[in-house]
């Protein structure tokens, strides 16, 4: 049997197989376990409890290792090349090889290494436990990246069969969350990018399945690109949220259908990755 592969982005650099970064060490998988916690509120002298909210929660995801070494010395080499690797404090976006459109973004700890039997060992394991401060796991690529669809896989929640699109130009649309929660940038800081143009004296965006609502109250030509990213608004490049009404749009899970009302010659696109447990 083949053996997975786990494929690494430090920072800003080049994603890189970890197999080829490292020769002769060896990616055995993960079985990282998504954590919540329920929040109750308890009155005293009634039974039971009432839930208040759900919250997701950081957690660590133990992706497994294994390396060969011919002598003492290759050993202690292995070693060092990995403790080196995982001691960046650069923030590391991980994906495998079984789920390659859907990244995690960690943070790395030091593995304790050392090899199975104190003598005559020429092979050693080791779990690298990485910090996933969000809880989440996204997709690898933005829903108005190029056919979107083509580069999902299974289980993304992606409708089979159907194109979709994050470009719209009409007064009434409907954009698609695949992710397993709403895209909030507001009270989660979600990564949403609308980028708007329009004419007319200002233009009010709704999703009519939440009743979320964005208002730009200053007048814009198609010339003005305006851009509301998460909650902040900037016009062709220049802070602009004061020309707003503060607010935001948020996208459940499935379809939304959004309303633009106000404006002519629009030209509206969503840019956000999808959100999964």
């Amino acid at each position: 049997m083949q053996d997975p592969h786990l494929y690494m982005k430090i920072g800003n650099g080049d994603e890189f197989d970890i197999a080829d970064k490292i020769p002769g060490v060896h990616y055995l998988g993960d079985d990282a376990t998504p954590v919540n916690t329920n929040q109750f509120n308890q009155i005293a002298g009634v039974d039971g409890a009432s839930f208040v909210y759900k919250t997701i929660n950081n957690y660590q995801v133990p992706a497994k290792f294994y390396f060969t070494f011919r002598d003492y010395q290759d050993y202690k080499l292995i070693k060092h090349q990995i403790n080196r690797l995982f001691a960046t404090r650069e923030l590391i976006r991980i994906r495998t090889d079984t789920e390659k459109s859907i990244v995690r973004f960690v943070v790395a700890n030091l593995p304790t290494i050392a090899p199975m039997e104190e003598a005559y060992s020429h092979w050693a394991t080791f779990t690298e436990n990485f910090d996933n401060p969000s809880g989440y796991r996204y997709s690898l690529y933005r829903s108005d990246a190029d056919n979107i669809a083509e580069k999902s896989q299974f289980e993304m929640g992606i409708p089979s069969g159907k194109k979709l699109s994050y470009h719209f130009t009409t007064p009434e649309f409907d954009v698609f969350n695949a992710g397993d929660i709403a895209v909030d940038p507001y009270f989660e800081k979600h990564d949403l990018q609308i980028k708007i143009k329009f004419n007319g004296n200002s233009l009010k965006l709704e999703n009519t399945d939440n009743n979320s609502v964005y208002t730009y109250t200053n007048p814009a030509t198609s010339n003005d690109t305006i851009i509301l990213d998460g909650i902040t608004t900037t016009l062709n490049g220049q802070p602009a949220s004061n020309n707003t009404d503060y607010g935001n749009l948020t996208l459940e899970p499935g379809w939304n259908h959004i309303k633009a009302t106000g404006a002519s010659n629009l030209d509206i696109t969503f840019s956000f990755p999808f959100v999964y447990i």
